[in-house]
């Protein structure tokens, strides 16, 4: 059998249920390989290794009785440092916090621990989830590139080998960034599936909490443990993947949208390998302009900016010299955008669920498919964290101009890896109708089967512990 920590989520839970591994012993593999690869991966806010091995043992009591607790019973997660765990720190990268321990979780952290999964610790993050600042954390690609935001700590943790899963936050895409730049897979789900409770929010319209990890089943395990029965229930289609497409399964693409966009002609002919994958499994696919797409981004920051001036003002009013000066300036960018403003662009809002909605359905697609980003992760050093700033391939604004669309609608959106440019890793991002979660997870999860390359990060990341020995 390989290392323990090499296997994703779904391997290894076989494996605990035949008990041909302890959670123990995963949870042992797992250790070694972060404290391998931290220094250079600087993915950890903090770990609570004490904690992890109580609830691994736990875990392997309960399976000695014959009791799972669900799909995740004894498999290690990590937690991104704006999510409460009770007893660990929630620090949200931020000096404003430095010292804060939570203690309740989080409601997503909740039905994790019910559920057996075991919570290692915390990863880090952008300060407060805004996208500003450098946090430690390293592209495990190349050391030099940028690593993914906001949930850049969840993705770096996952991509080396230091966790099989970890959760994330998304505003505008800080789990599909992150996920798309470090090779991984990562879910925003549906608006209000996941309990958000307990969480620091930048906008409680539009956050969402999701999971990153190695695969497309492996990311279906983890949202079918983060799930309540009743909304689990209320998933268009059921929760497993199966590794085939349904019959007359179509999907959309709009190339004028990625000219728009300024996608980098290397990652569009990536993506056009991959949407003909998709047509050798049977997928029909069409094109649909859906030009208004960018009135999302607008609409976004008015709405997400605004209300992060209120979850601050408090704060900010006590402890402002603690506040990155970048993150200062959008919360204070979001306290002059004008009630009349924030209207409209909640009208907008209202307007793109119902447009987009009808527009899927009178094609009769089950998903829009596009890229997860415009280019390859950019040098951090040439990387502009500006959110209301020129687009471009090495601006965050190009990022959130493609990905908020699906948080403004409310929309999943799934981005999985489909290739490489210049060594890089390139995501295709799925984004399908409201409660279309396991549909996409299941579209998602016959492309994966049908492209065998995928699966092997942790073992190409060998080559960032080698890079930082140079």
């Amino acid at each position: 059998m390989a290392d323990a920590w090499e296997l994703g989520i779904t391997a290894a839970a076989t494996l605990l249920r035949r008990r041909e591994l302890s959670a123990v012993e995963l949870l042992d593999s797992v250790l070694e390989r972060l404290e391998a690869m931290e220094e250079g991966a600087r993915a950890w806010a903090f770990v609570d290794a004490d904690g992890a091995y109580a609830a691994a043992r736990a875990a392997d009591d309960g399976a000695r009785r014959g009791e799972f607790l669900g799909p995740l019973h004894g498999i290690p997660l990590g937690v991104k440092d704006v999510i409460d765990v009770r007893g660990m720190p929630t620090e949200g990268g931020s000096l404003a916090l430095r010292g804060h321990v939570a203690s309740e979780d989080a409601g997503v952290v909740g039905h994790l621990r019910r559920g057996g999964a075991v919570l290692m610790g915390k990863t880090e993050t952008h300060e407060f989830a805004f996208g500003q600042g450098t946090p430690p954390s390293r592209n495990p690609w190349d050391a030099d590139r940028y690593a993914g935001g906001s949930s850049v700590g969840s993705g770096v943790a996952v991509a080396v080998g230091s966790v099989p899963g970890a959760l994330g936050t998304d505003t505008g895409g800080s789990v599909r960034n992150p996920a798309a730049v470090n090779g991984l897979v990562g879910l925003k789900p549906t608006a209000g599936l996941v309990d958000g409770t307990g969480v620091l929010n930048i906008s409680h319209t539009l956050d969402h909490v999701g999971p990153i990890a190695r695969s497309v089943a492996d990311c279906a395990a983890m949202l079918q443990a983060m799930l309540s029965p009743a909304a689990a229930h209320s998933l268009d289609g059921g929760m497993l993947c199966s590794g085939t497409v349904a019959p007359e399964t179509r999907v959309a693409v709009d190339r004028a949208a990625w000219l728009e966009w300024g996608v980098a002609p290397a990652v569009t002919a990536v993506l056009e390998r991959a949407v003909a994958v998709l047509e050798g499994l049977g997928v029909e696919v069409v094109e649909l302009p859906l030009p208004e797409l960018g009135m999302a981004l607008p609409a976004s920051l008015a709405i997400s900016l605004s209300e992060a001036a209120g979850h601050h003002r408090e704060r900010l009013g006590r402890r402002a010299e603690r506040y990155l000066p970048g993150t200062r300036v959008m919360i204070e960018t979001g306290a002059l955008v004008s009630s009349e403003d924030v209207r409209l662009a909640r009208d907008v809002r209202t307007y793109l669920r119902s447009s987009i909605a009808a527009a899927l359905a009178s094609a009769g697609v089950q998903a829009l498919v596009s890229p997860t980003l415009p280019s390859i992760a950019p040098f951090a050093a040439e990387m502009s964290h500006e959110l209301t700033g020129r687009t471009g391939k090495n601006s965050l604004s190009s990022a959130l101009l493609m990905l908020s669309p699906a948080n403004l609608t409310g929309m999943p959106g799934l981005s999985v890896p489909c290739g490489l440019v210049e060594g890089q890793p390139v995501g295709i991002h799925f984004m399908g109708p409201e409660f279309s979660d396991a549909k996409l997870l299941r579209l998602a999860h016959a492309y994966e089967r049908a492209t065998p390359w995928h699966g092997h990060v942790p073992v190409r990341a060998m080559a960032f512990k080698r890079t930082q020995a140079l």
